[in-house]
């Protein structure tokens, strides 16, 4: 076309570039209606930008795939308990309530139609706001939409290694769930590699390294025809 002016697209496919302030954590209450609860946790993304975790004292990390997120919504946009206590509690229902500035909401779901929320409510001010862009950046970033095999890999090794336990370590119950296709085959890779392989058990995070993982996943997807041809090459 004339007159188009080359790299205007090129610069629209941004590799992702998760900011400082997300990788650090910010602390929000993460708050719920059905049952009420309201939790001081830490909110934060992994480096890599694939999933959005938090975790309190003394629990195990709660995980989220932001490229399941359809929407981030902050002031009053953002959802807001219906419950007066809750709302109380919070500090939204007093004669001097906390700015809704603080609340944070994450749309997630399969599509547009099938949806969830999670609630949030920054601890410190106009922290919500930096965290409603950002992370609405990342979910919506079309590299990462269209990210090649190696990288959906090392996206399985990042969600194990951050869904640890109380004592922080890798359950092995994890690793089954994730690939349970054959149970016994995934227990028979594990003891192959020289780690933990009960359901029961977990793993060091140390011990349990990308090149661990690499090799966990030749012995789970053995191809011996592949093998052969390679041998005789």
């Amino acid at each position: 076309m004339a007159g188009a002016r080359p790299g205007v697209h090129a610069l629209q496919l941004e590799p992702l570039r998760v900011p400082e302030t997300l990788i650090r954590g910010s602390k929000f209450i993460k708050w719920d209606e059905e049952p009420t609860t309201q939790t001081l946790v830490t909110l934060r993304v992994d480096p890599l930008g694939f999933f959005l975790y938090w975790n309190a004292p003394h629990m195990e990390v709660d995980i989220l795939d932001i490229s399941s997120i359809r929407d981030t919504r902050t002031g009053r946009y953002a959802r807001i308990p219906k419950d007066p206590k809750l709302r109380e509690m919070l500090g939204l229902g007093g004669s001097e309530p906390r700015p809704e500035e603080n609340l944070l909401t994450v749309v997630h779901g399969p599509d547009l139609v099938n949806i969830s929320f999670l609630n949030f409510m920054a601890v410190q001010e106009d922290v919500a706001k930096v965290w409603t862009e950002e992370l609405f950046k990342l979910a919506m970033n079309i590299l990462a939409q269209n990210a090649s095999r190696n990288t959906f890999l090392q996206k399985t090794y990042t969600r194990l290694k951050l869904q640890v336990n109380q004592e922080s370590r890798i359950p092995v119950k994890n690793i089954l769930k994730m690939f349970s296709a054959d149970k016994k085959r995934v227990e028979t890779a594990l003891e192959s590699c020289g780690l933990n392989f009960n359901r029961s058990e977990s793993i060091k995070p140390d011990e349990f390294t990308l090149e661990i993982f690499e090799r966990f996943l030749n012995k789970l997807c053995l191809r011996p025809d592949i093998d052969k041809i390679l041998l005789e090459m």
